[in-house]
């Protein structure tokens, strides 16, 4: 009997030497009761101030709740209290209860990204830097972090910065796909086609799957098809066979341009800049039906786009047939609809009306084109 009682109070010593609000707020967090949670976990962090720990629960209590934002601040307020609490091991070994991890380093880094993509999404691109520059911390071997600095940089057309993270991608993940996308975006704007299209068909040997690395190299063919067609333009009438050498050229280019807009779109239908672009190199082909289609799937994606309306009107006026005509004369009231002050699209309705045999709408057409264009001068 007296045993058993010394056994007994022993334990109940145990227990009364911890904290009871740790206790309580790590049994909150199992029965994922957050409010419950959050308040021991306060109450904990008011009877020991200089402990960090009490705002790692904090963090986990919102990460239930799916608070990312939230959740990286009081992560925050955990390594500004206690530095050593920024380093995953640490964190895999402090975020357990009873031996058992309930959460971890790796866990907390993806926090912090999350809490940086919820920014980004509502155009605060600026407040997730510091979100990410701790996530790199975490764990500098990860390019995710970088790559979302890379795009914070370029909305904020911080062009520096933004090579500077791509940069330090590039060292750390050198094989990873979208590092290589990336810098092929950038060697496309230096005009260093040759390069990009390089970087694009490396991450598509790590990657085949890759969908936009498909869509970019349609930029580059695209890009040289556009070259070829400008210095066909620039050669003299007299030399024919030359001119004619070089819009061929151009036709392979848009053709190769076309062929890898179509394989992007195969492997992720949502790309609208992948569908209008193989709208446009098949406009460029001449091949309008094919055109129309890309178009139409474009316009599906981007209803309030004028210029998916527009192209889409002009392809579809190029058919052979009345029903095309008419579908032109629909997309191109769309087209109005969205920018009625443009010359262009009357210009293109009163080709279409034409067409159609209207010829009184057609002039009407052409009358308030000529208007609009008066009003530019």
């Amino acid at each position: 009997m007296r045993k058993a009682l010394l056994f007994a109070l022993a334990g109940l010593t145990g227990c009364v030497a911890g904290n009871p609000h740790a206790s309580s707020t790590k049994i909150y967090i199992q029965q994922k009761n957050i409010e419950k949670a959050l308040e021991e976990a306060k109450a904990w962090a008011e009877s020991e101030p200089g402990n960090g720990e009490p705002y790692l629960w904090m963090a986990l209590a919102k990460v239930n709740s799916e608070d990312y934002i939230g959740a990286a601040d009081y992560f925050l307020k955990a390594f500004e209290i206690d530095s050593t609490l920024a380093d995953k091991d640490v964190l895999d070994k402090k975020l357990q209860i009873s031996g058992t991890q309930v959460f971890s380093g790796d866990g907390v880094y993806t926090v912090f990204l999350n809490a940086a993509i919820e920014l980004i999404n509502q155009d605060k691109g600026l407040d997730a830097v510091k979100y990410l520059e701790v996530a790199k911390k975490l764990d500098p071997q990860k390019p995710r972090a970088y790559m979302l600095l890379v795009s914070v940089y370029e909305r904020a057309k911080d062009e520096a910065k933004a090579k500077a993270a791509l940069e330090e991608a590039a060292k750390v993940a050198p094989n990873d796909p979208q590092v290589k996308l990336h810098l092929a975006l950038y060697r496309e704007n230096e005009g260093k086609l040759d390069e990009a299209e390089k970087l694009l068909k490396e991450a598509l040997k790590l990657n085949p799957k890759y969908a936009e690395a498909y869509k970019e190299l349609g930029f580059v063919y695209f890009e040289r098809g556009k070259k070829a067609e400008e210095e066909a333009s620039k050669i003299k009438k007299g030399k024919k066979k030359a001119k004619k050498a070089k819009e061929e050229e151009a036709k392979g280019y848009y053709r190769k341009a076309a062929e890898y807009f179509a394989k992007a779109v195969e492997l992720d239908s949502s790309l609208a800049e992948a569908w209008v672009n193989l709208g446009i190199s098949y406009i460029k082909l001449e091949e309008f039906d094919k055109a129309a289609e890309a178009l139409k799937r474009y316009t599906q994606l981007k209803g309030d786009d004028y210029q998916g309306w527009f192209l889409l009107a002009g392809a579809l006026l190029e058919g052979k047939d009345k029903a095309q005509h008419e579908e032109a004369l629909k997309a191109i009231e769309k087209a109005i609809a969205l920018k009625p002050n443009s010359a262009e699209a009357w210009n293109l309705k009163g080709a279409i009306l034409k067409k159609l045999g209207k010829k009184r709408e057609a002039l009407k057409a052409f009358k308030k084109a000529l208007e609009l264009e008066g009003k530019k001068k």
